[in-house]
């Protein structure tokens, strides 16, 4: 999703620079502003569109206005004993690194014990 967010900025970029560019070359009467005049100013407001637009194409991973997300849901039934555990509960972990969004949804059944994990457990 990321790679085609990026792709729309790009091909939105060159749009933007021939968008400014042609009408302004065809319109110029008898083409009197020359190239090194248009392709500058269409190029900057390309940069502009880029800029933008990458800003949006780089805000992937994160969801509108919160941190990086990890959801966990459990449920279990069982005769026997029932052990969840969610979360990070490793030494090393993600330590220094933003979490990645994770969202996980387990079920379990069983006629004896029932042990579950999730998050990051590496």
């Amino acid at each position: 999703m990321a790679a085609l967010r990026w792709v729309v900025a790009v091909v939105a970029s060159v749009a933007a620079f021939f968008a400014v560019a042609v009408p302004w070359a065809v319109l110029s009467s008898g083409g009197h502003d020359p190239w090194e005049v248009i392709g500058p100013v269409a190029g900057v407001v390309a940069a502009g569109v880029l800029a933008a637009l990458g800003w949006w194409a780089s805000q992937t991973g994160t969801p509108a206005g919160r941190g990086p997300e990890r959801t966990v849901r459990q449920s279990a039934r069982a005769k026997g004993n029932i052990k969840q555990t969610a979360g990070n509960h490793s030494a090393a972990g993600r330590t220094g690194r933003r979490p990645m969004r994770e969202n996980i949804r387990q079920k379990a059944r069983g006629g004896g014990d029932v042990d579950q994990a999730g998050g990051d457990r590496a």
